[in-house]
C-alpha cells in the first residue's frame, strides 16, 4: 500500500474509532509492533512503535518470539478498546486533563486554603476564564491552551466586560486579570498539567495613582444630617469606615457578638479581617452612640450586624449593596467622582494624624503592614490645604504663626 492510500484509510478508519488495532511489522531493519492512536495535542491518529530486538533475542527461534508477541498484541488491542491511550499515561499524563477539570480542582484548593476575600477574586477569574474556554475550544486539554489563546481572551475581556460599563475596564482592573491568570497558570505548573505560564508574556498596563479625594468636614456634617433621619444604618456603616477604619468588606463580617459595649469595642475576628489576624477596635464615643441606637442586644449574636435593609440580620450582604447608598449620597449633595465611600477611611487616616494621634496608634488601628503604608493612604488631596497653611504655616523670621 503506497504511502497516500495508507494516510486515507487512517482517515477513515479514524472517523469511526480514535485508534487502530496493533499489528506485528516484519522488515530489513527489525520487527516491530505497530498501532495508531489520537494524539490529544492534534487530535488526529498518530503511529506508536514498540520495538522487539531486545525481545527476540530472548528466544531460540522466531516461532517462540512470535507466540509472545501475539499475546502482548492481544493485551495490547484489548486496551485500545477500552479507550486506553499512551498519551494519558506517564509523567505527562497529566497535561491531557480537560481544561475544565483543572479549572474546577482549583477553585476547590483555592477556597479551601485561602481566606475568604482572596479566594473570591481568584475563584472569579476561574469562572470567567472558564466560560470563555467553554464557548471557544469547549474540548481542549490544559496543555492545549497556547499564548495566542491568551491574548484573545484578554482582549474580549478587554471589549467584552468593558462594553458593560460603557467603556473599557480601567488599567488594574486588566492587570488584575493577568495577576489572576498568572496565580492560575502557575498553580496549573506546580501540578504538572501544563508547562508554560502564558499570563507572564502579557504585558500590564500603566496604572494612575487612585483617584481619591478626601471629604471636607461640611461634607460630612450634611451626610450625617441627612441620613440621621433618612438612613441611621448606612450612617453608623460610614462612622465605622471613617472613625474606626474598618474596610467595608470586614464590617460586612461583621457579627452582633462582636460588639462589646461594656469593653467599648469591636473585635475583628480572624476570618474577617484582611490579613487574617484578629486585632480589637476601640469606639469612639461617636460610634458608641450610633451603634447602640441600632439596638444591636435585641438580636442573637450570630446575626450580621449590617444586613437587609442595614439593620442586623442572618443574610450577609455583598459591598455592592452598600455602595448603592453611596451612589445616592453623591447625586443627593454632588459629590465628585474622587469622593467614594472608601475616601472616609484615608479622610479619617488623615484626621487622626492632624489631631495628634500617633502614627503608630494609627497604623495599628487602620491595620497596616507598615508605617510607610498608613502614610500613602493618608496622602491624599485636602481641598483646605492651601488655606489651612495660609492660617496655620509660620513666618520666615519667626516660629509663631501668621496673622
Amino acid at each position: 500500500m503506497s504511502e497516500t492510500s495508507n494516510r486515507l484509510a487512517v482517515s477513515s478508519a479514524y472517523a469511526a474509532a480514535n485508534y487502530l488495532p496493533a499489528t506485528l511489522k516484519t522488515n530489513k531493519s527489525g520487527w516491530l509492533i505497530e498501532y495508531y492512536v489520537e494524539n490529544p495535542q492534534t487530535q488526529q491518529l498518530a503511529r506508536k512503535k514498540i520495538r522487539l530486538a531486545r525481545l527476540m533475542n530472548r528466544y531460540s527461534s522466531k516461532t517462540e518470539a512470535r507466540k509472545h508477541i501475539n499475546n502482548i498484541i492481544v493485551a495490547l488491542n484489548m486496551k485500545l478498546s477500552t479507550g486506553w491511550n499512551p498519551y494519558f499515561q506517564g509523567e505527562d499524563s497529566r497535561m491531557y486533563t480537560p481544561i475544565q477539570e483543572v479549572l474546577e480542582q482549583y477553585r476547590e484548593e483555592v477556597a479551601r486554603e485561602h481566606r475568604e476575600s482572596t479566594a473570591e477574586s481568584y475563584i472569579s477569574f476561574s469562572k470567567i476564564f472558564g466560560d470563555w474556554i467553554k464557548r471557544n475550544s469547549p474540548n481542549i486539554y490544559s496543555s492545549m491552551i497556547s499564548h495566542s489563546m491568551i491574548v484573545r481572551f484578554m482582549d474580549d475581556v478587554q471589549k467584552e466586560r468593558g462594553g458593560r460599563r460603557g467603556g473599557e475596564i480601567s488599567p488594574r482592573t486588566y492587570n488584575n486579570y493577568i495577576k489572576n491568570g498568572g496565580a492560575f497558570f502557575s498553580w496549573m505548573i506546580s501540578k504538572c498539567y501544563c508547562k508554560e505560564n502564558h499570563f507572564q508574556k502579557i504585558k500590564t498596563k500603566k496604572v494612575t495613582e487612585k483617584k481619591r479625594v478626601l471629604i471636607p468636614s461640611e461634607k460630612r456634617v450634611q451626610i450625617q444630617q441627612y441620613l440621621v433621619e433618612k438612613n441611621p444604618g448606612y450612617l453608623a456603616f460610614l462612622e465605622l469606615i471613617y472613625g474606626a477604619l474598618l474596610r467595608p468588606r470586614e464590617i460586612l463580617k461583621l457579627k452582633v457578638g462582636d460588639l462589646s459595649f461594656k469593653e467599648k469595642t469591636i473585635t475583628v475576628r480572624p476570618e474577617v479581617s484582611k490579613n487574617g489576624k484578629q486585632r480589637v477596635v476601640p469606639m469612639t464615643k461617636e460610634i458608641e452612640h450610633i451603634l447602640f441606637r441600632m439596638n444591636p442586644y435585641e438580636y442573637p449574636s450570630e446575626f450580621f450586624l449590617f444586613s437587609k435593609e442595614q439593620r442586623p440580620g442572618r443574610e450577609q450582604m455583598v459591598p455592592k449593596y452598600y455602595r448603592k447608598f453611596w451612589d445616592k449620597l453623591r447625586k443627593e449633595f454632588n459629590l465628585p467622582l474622587e469622593m467614594q465611600q472608601y475616601s472616609l477611611r484615608d479622610t479619617g487616616i488623615t484626621e487622626m494624624l492632624k489631631n495628634g494621634l500617633d502614627p503608630l496608634s494609627v497604623k495599628q488601628l487602620a491595620d497596616h503592614y507598615s508605617l510607610s503604608m498608613t502614610t500613602i493612604y493618608s496622602n491624599h488631596a485636602d481641598p483646605h490645604l492651601k488655606e489651612l497653611i495660609r492660617e496655620k504655616a509660620p513666618g520666615f523670621t519667626s516660629d509663631k504663626v501668621r496673622s
